[in-house]
């Protein structure tokens, strides 16, 4: 746990998790949850903590797709008037329904939804064949596998979703960062 005074007009709390390397089983299912937290309006966090709550301005959450075991990254912009502690606090109470709860079947088919979406968009140009094929052949030596990614993601289950948020994203496995507006000169 470290504080970050910087140039910055609104606090901001970043949380640091340590997740498994991309193409794990595990993987994939971090990659959901994350997706399932924060993606888009809808999202749990951006839900709950900049629709209702209004204690976060943004929220996101997204995993760094690595070859080696990697990170996910969790951060809350915070409304004025919002102490970073009550935002990440509120963070932390989001990730713990999906840890103590399955999600619902019509949420998990939306993620399954949006994941499918994600990858055909994702592959939908030339560029993005081309970006998909080179990751294939870089981290796993064979990019045949761009025909059979997306089953990897619709492999994945609601328990595999709550298994890994007990898992990765908890609080003995995470570096969480306050990054805060520098005090007032008088």
């Amino acid at each position: 746990r470290d504080t970050i005074f910087d140039n910055v007009q609104l606090a901001g709390v970043i949380q640091t998790y340590r997740i498994p390397a991309q193409g794990t089983d595990d993987y994939y299912a971090v990659d959901m949850l994350s997706t399932l937290l924060s993606q888009g309006e809808s999202s749990r966090l951006y839900r709950a903590l900049v629709d209702e709550q209004q204690k976060a301005l943004f929220v996101g959450n997204f995993p760094l797709a690595l070859e080696d075991p990697g990170v996910a990254l969790a951060f809350g912009i915070a409304n004025i008037g919002v102490d970073p502690a009550d935002l990440e606090a509120a963070m932390d109470a989001e990730v713990a329904k999906v840890q103590q709860e399955l999600i619902s079947e019509e949420e998990f088919q939306k993620l399954r939804n949006q994941k499918e979406n994600d990858f055909i968009t994702a592959n939908n140009t030339l560029v993005g064949i081309a970006e998909s094929l080179a990751n294939y052949h870089m981290y796993y030596g064979d990019a045949n596998l761009i025909n059979t990614e997306i089953n990897r993601y619709l492999g994945v289950t609601r328990e595999d979703i709550r298994r890994v948020a007990q898992k990765y994203f908890s609080k003995d496995n995470r570096v969480v960062l306050y990054y805060l507006p520098k005090p007032e000169q008088p």
